[in-house]
């Protein structure tokens, strides 16, 4: 054999098995979610692995707890909820990147179910891990249970000066009212810090026209010489909104209420308080038609 023919099989050999262990790879590759990019050439899998060591993957894709663990409750000093042996986290949404004292952290949300009821923390048998990490690192500065209802999720970021706030929503719907409570939090020393917590909206899109409604929160920074500045959350309610109200009567026009709360930061305690405003008269109306 020529040393020609032999160079040309060894390339043709090399090739394949280039194409099999790549094949190969194909088959074992994690879930999109878990190869989201957290720290320098690592995933949200390895990030997650940091908070729940000896945790596994099982074929659902599923990152399964083989220990117990319990973890802090924001804006609560004592209780803690219980994550044992057995709850199964899926693969997590898109991280959130916020600014925070100068310095950037990813903002990671895992949802998951434990093995059986339990009512240290989350709601019913689901939990929802809310982890903060630096950016460019997968070692957490802070985790917690934020979970209150049915689906979890991270929402908007708010600006607040040159800081960042951003939201979770805990929420679930039946056949004609969506429910919604909101927290914002944002981040001291990379530890997460509630604003303002549990606010409920309501929509309504059954009963009949005069009683469908849409409940709209938003939030804006105040400047006021603090920092962080002054935080205002305003809820706009729409009674009978044109988008849902197709066929109505026309004595059923479209009307809105407006209703706010204000967030102060205090340095002393160094944390938001709430300031004032008329979200218990807001609850009132949807404690009624809820």
């Amino acid at each position: 054999m020529s040393g020609s023919y032999r160079y040309f099989l060894l390339i043709l050999w090399a090739s394949v098995l280039a194409v099999g262990t790549a094949y190969a790879m194909e088959k074992i590759e994690f879930p999109p979610g878990w190869k989201t990019p957290m720290g320098i050439e690592s995933t949200a899998l390895e990030a997650a692995m940091r908070i729940f060591p000896g945790a596994n993957l099982n074929r659902n894709d599923n990152l399964v707890l083989t220990r117990d663990k319990m973890l802090r409750m924001p804006s609560t000093s004592k209780q803690r909820a219980a994550l044992p042996r057995g709850t199964k986290l899926t693969e997590p949404w898109i991280p959130l990147t916020v600014r925070s004292e100068g310095k950037i952290y990813k903002i990671l949300l895992l949802e998951g179910l434990r093995p059986e009821i339990t009512e240290e923390g989350g709601w019913n048998d689901g939990v929802a891990v809310l982890a903060v990490f630096p950016q460019g690192s997968i070692e957490p500065t802070d985790v917690v249970e934020v979970k209150q209802d049915q689906a979890t999720s991270l929402g908007e970021i708010v600006s607040i000066g040159r800081e960042d706030a951003f939201v979770v929503r805990n929420t679930h719907s039946n056949s004609e009212q969506s429910y919604a409570l909101t927290d914002l939090f944002h981040l001291r020393d990379g530890r997460l810090r509630r604003i303002a917590g549990s606010i409920f909206t309501l929509t309504i899109t059954g009963g009949g026209c005069v009683s469908r409604s849409v409940e709209n929160l938003s939030w804006r920074a105040m400047p006021d010489g603090a920092s962080p500045p002054r935080i205002v959350a305003t809820v706009e309610l729409i009674h009978t909104p044109t988008d849902i109200t197709d066929g109505c009567p026309a004595k059923d026009k479209p009307h809105k209420e407006s209703f706010r709360n204000s967030y102060r930061w205090d340095p002393i305690k160094g944390r938001y308080l709430e300031e004032g405003g008329n979200f218990g008269r807001l609850s009132k109306w949807n404690e009624r038609n809820s």
